[in-house]
């Protein structure tokens, strides 16, 4: 459902994506947005209560791995 008070909830994963992409690269955010559906939909295959944990996962493991993000700044 959506409604008028669920942005906050929902502005996470587009802040994700831009992150994961890296900060000033469209297609870098593209990718990342990508990334982050296929993790939530996998994590939704494997347990109804985990697609948006798996994003967040998904997120923590680049941030881990590449600071800068996926594609780096542009």
């Amino acid at each position: 459902n959506f409604n008028p008070f669920s942005g906050p909830a929902l502005l996470i994963f587009g802040f994700e994506a831009i992150i994961i992409g890296g900060l000033g690269n469209l297609w870098g955010t593209l990718a990342g947005g990508i990334l982050l559906g296929v993790a939530q939909a996998i994590g939704g295959q494997i347990n109804v209560g985990l697609p948006f944990t798996a994003g967040h996962i998904v997120f923590f493991i680049v941030l881990v791995l590449r600071p800068q993000g996926l594609f780096g700044k542009a």
